[in-house]
């Protein structure tokens, strides 16, 4: 998939764990938000950092039965983005 220069790539660990929280006929609704922010800016989503780890993460909001999810990607090349995890929310705010 890509757009405006951006590939996303879900990798193998990202599509088991869709598989694990209902699949992506369940969490589809809520990634399209994410999808559609990794499209026009995905350098503008939160960054977590240290001396072993940097990710960016997008968090979203319950619909309907769907949870709020934690997506986890990393930015490789200014032009390819790796989906690495999804889960529900724990602490939903």
């Amino acid at each position: 998939m890509s757009h405006k220069g951006f590939k996303i790539i879900e990798t193998d660990a990202f599509v088991l764990a869709v598989e694990k929280i209902g699949g992506f006929r369940f969490v589809d609704e809520a990634l399209s938000t994410v999808m559609d922010g990794l499209h026009r800016n995905p350098f503008g989503f939160k960054l977590f950092e240290n001396q072993f780890v940097s990710f960016r993460y997008a968090i979203t909001k319950r619909i309907g039965n769907i949870p709020p999810l934690i997506v986890i990607f990393r930015i490789e090349r200014p032009d390819t983005i790796y989906l690495e995890h999804v889960e529900e929310e724990e602490e939903p705010f």
